[in-house]
């Protein structure tokens, strides 16, 4: 039996392994990935807040610079002068004398926005009113003289607030409220100063109103006036009075 003897040397085998290279771009995509994958996001009371959804705001300092609403307007109404004037040495006047005239009236005033409670709107705010009317007349004094130049002139001045309901269906239509406090005024002139006067005193009056919107910043209205004169037994003034009128609002 022969035995071969074979060198170590050759036995030797070197062995070496070599990790496959990773490139940046796939770790980053791999990255990505990751975190692409969450659950679904659920908004949390804290989230909506921060968001504006849920956060609470005072309302008054918007309602303080909130603009108003203005208007103006023009109106006419069938007016008798009554009651009598007196004046010393001279006598009195009949005013129902003079017989009905059409009173021209001005007014103008300031009002809130709408603000709404369920189907009711409401506005408030301020009016001032101004109507003056002028009629020719004949003077026949006590003692059988007349004059025949006089004019009596007649004027209502009166301030108060206002109150404008709307129900939201009939956005077209709204209804007025306002509680007026004012003065009469009869004057009477001519050239001869025994045929002249001037009387005045204080009344007060609730009206009751309709108002029809026909344009974007046009009205028209219709209102009746309970009016009460205060404190004089010889003047005096129409309880109710009807009247026609036109406005604008900016």
């Amino acid at each position: 039996m022969k035995w071969i003897l074979i060198p170590a040397a050759i036995l030797t085998c070197s062995f070496s392994y070599a990790a496959p290279a990773v490139s940046e771009v796939s770790l980053r995509q791999k990255a990505l990935a990751e975190s692409s994958i969450q659950g679904k996001t659920v908004q949390t009371a804290t989230d909506a807040q921060v968001a504006g959804m849920l956060t609470l705001k005072d309302p008054r300092p918007e309602i303080i610079t909130r603009r108003w609403n203005y208007f103006a307007g023009f109106s006419a109404q069938q007016f008798q002068p009554a009651g009598t004037a007196q004046k010393d040495g001279v006598g009195s006047f009949d005013l129902a004398k003079n017989g009905e005239t059409v009173m021209p009236g001005f007014e103008f005033g300031a009002l809130t926005p709408y603000y709404g409670i369920k189907q009711l709107n409401w506005k408030a705010g301020l009016r001032a009113k101004a109507s003056i009317a002028s009629q020719d007349t004949d003077v026949t004094l006590s003692s059988g003289f007349k004059i025949n130049d006089a004019r009596l002139n007649t004027s209502l001045l009166s301030l108060g607030p206002l109150l404008q309901l709307q129900w939201a269906r009939l956005s077209w239509l709204a209804f007025t409220f306002s509680p007026q406090f004012g003065t009469l005024n009869y004057t009477q002139a001519s050239a001869n100063d025994y045929a002249t006067f001037s009387k005045i005193a204080g009344y007060e009056s609730m009206a009751y109103g309709l108002d029809f919107t026909v344009g974007k910043n046009w009205s028209l209205f219709t209102e009746w006036s309970q009016r009460q004169l205060k404190d004089n037994s010889d003047i005096a003034l129409q309880k109710d009075n009807f009247e026609l009128g036109t406005k604008i609002t900016w």
